[in-house]
């Protein structure tokens, strides 16, 4: 059995501002800076291609306990509409790590983005749980990083 995850949010900016956001290294720090109190980002790697990997690690300040880990494959990057790509997430305070799908797609709705988020694959519904009490901060953090650049820019 597989326990899956949705997540949708309404973004104030277009698909490309949205997508352009979520891969681009120099937003990843505000991105993350909301996630998790007193967490950052420690490291981020992408190279944006089918079979690229997309790299980062996330916790609190260096050797004050371990992060994070989460690499990504791409199986799909269809820019400014979709990214999707095969998961597995190090969860350190677990000690084991989480394999999943994930798509994130990116739909014009009148000049704003409709962005749906679907984690697929958790195999336990507590690990699915668990997600359900981060991920949206990702998602929100995310939303307020896209929508800061969408102002700044005059749109």
């Amino acid at each position: 059995m597989s326990y899956d995850l949705k997540i949708e949010r309404l973004l104030d900016a277009p698909t490309e501002l949205v997508f352009d956001t979520m891969v681009d290294a120099s937003a990843q720090d505000e991105i993350y800076a909301g996630v998790v109190d007193g967490w950052s980002l420690r490291k981020f790697e992408i190279d944006l291609r089918v079979g690229g990997i997309w790299r980062f690690e996330f916790g609190p300040p260096e050797g004050e306990g371990p992060a994070d880990i989460v690499t990504l494959v791409f199986t799909e990057v269809d820019r400014p509409r979709r990214l999707a790509y095969q998961g597995t997430m190090f969860v350190s305070q677990w000690g084991r790590t989480v394999d999943y799908q994930e798509a994130i797609t990116l739909e014009d709705q009148d000049g704003k983005t409709l962005l749906t988020l679907v984690m697929s694959g958790i195999e336990a519904e507590a690990d699915r749980d668990a997600f359900a009490g981060g991920v949206p901060s990702y998602v929100d953090s995310l939303k307020h990083a896209v929508e800061a650049r969408a102002a700044k820019a005059g749109r």
